[in-house]
C-alpha cells in the first residue's frame, strides 16, 4: 500500500514489523519475510540514517526501533496503524502479531 511513498515493499514490511513488535533485529525480519539479510540491513541503515529508526546494541545483536526524537513519528505510526487495518487477517497474524512470550535469555539449568 505504501510502496509508492516508501520506494519499496521491503521498506514497508520492515516498518510494519518494527511497529508491531516494538524492536527487532535484521536477521529476525529477514527470516520472517524470506528476504535477503543484506537487503534488510540496507533498508534499516537508510531508515536509521534518515532519523526514522534508532539502533542499539544488546550483546552482539543490533536492535532497531522507532526513534522517539523523530519529528513525525506519531504521524508515521498512525499511518502504519491504518495500513495494518487493511492487511488480510491471515497475513497480519503471521507477520505482524506481537510476540506472545518473551525470548529466552539463556539456557535453562
Amino acid at each position: 500500500m505504501l510502496e509508492p511513498l516508501l520506494e519499496s515493499e521491503k521498506k514497508e514490511k520492515i516498518l510494519l514489523y518494527i511497529y508491531s513488535h516494538g524492536e527487532s533485529y535484521s536477521m529476525e525480519i529477514a527470516k520472517a519475510f524470506g528476504f535477503y539479510l543484506n537487503a534488510v540491513q540496507n533498508q534499516l541503515q537508510k531508515l536509521e540514517y534518515g532519523g526514522i529508526l534508532y539502533s542499539r546494541l544488546k550483546g552482539k545483536v543490533r536492535l532497531f526501533g522507532f526513534n522517539p526524537r523523530c519529528p513525525f513519528r506519531k504521524e508515521l505510526e498512525s499511518l502504519l496503524d491504518k495500513v495494518l487495518q487493511f492487511i488480510p487477517d491471515e497475513e497480519r497474524k503471521k507477520f505482524y502479531a506481537p510476540r506472545l512470550r518473551p525470548r529466552r535469555t539463556g539456557k535453562p539449568y
